[in-house]
């Protein structure tokens, strides 16, 4: 379980919230920088082939959405799975590779955040949620909202089972 923050790890303290949450399950979730998604690619990638990891997961808010769909698509160069990918408001337009398993994008269509579209090739389910018509919805607000951190957590525990070899 692989958490990404945004821009300057301030704006994103929803993603040490949900880590907090996942850990008070039994679920160990590393937070790191947006900046960091090769590394933490590189991570995923040696932990699944040594077999200390079954699934690999990654979550990203802002920037850290782009960077979790990077690091997914450098899984896919290592020959590695995603069981599953959630972008929380991500602020470019990106695409969802062909080695993940399931993508859930929740975005705000009246602010900065984008839709996320398939990669030619990918064949695992894509939902993007607008969340633009809830007043407590806003680009920083969409990391911490309690509501969505429980769908998150139930995304991962349905995931959890997906082989990331």
């Amino acid at each position: 379980m692989f958490l990404l923050r945004g821009f300057m790890n301030i704006f994103s303290l929803g993603m040490d919230q949900l880590a907090y949450e996942l850990q008070q399950k039994g679920i160990r979730a590393d937070v790191s920088n947006h900046a960091s998604w090769s590394s933490v690619a590189s991570e995923a990638a040696a932990e699944c082939k040594s077999g200390k990891i079954g699934s690999v997961i990654l979550v990203g808010h802002s920037l850290g959405a782009g960077a979790a769909v990077d690091a997914a698509r450098q899984l896919q160069q290592d020959g590695v799975r995603v069981a599953l990918v959630v972008t929380l408001d991500p602020v470019s337009t990106t695409h969802a590779p062909s080695n993940v398993a399931r993508l859930e994008n929740y975005y705000l269509s009246n602010g900065v955040g984008a839709a996320v579209q398939k990669d030619a090739g990918f064949h695992g389910k894509l939902q993007n949620i607008d969340l633009a018509n809830r007043p407590d919805a806003g680009h920083v607000a969409v990391s911490r909202l309690p509501d969505i951190h429980k769908r998150i957590i139930a995304q991962i525990s349905a995931a959890s089972g997906i082989s990331c070899r």
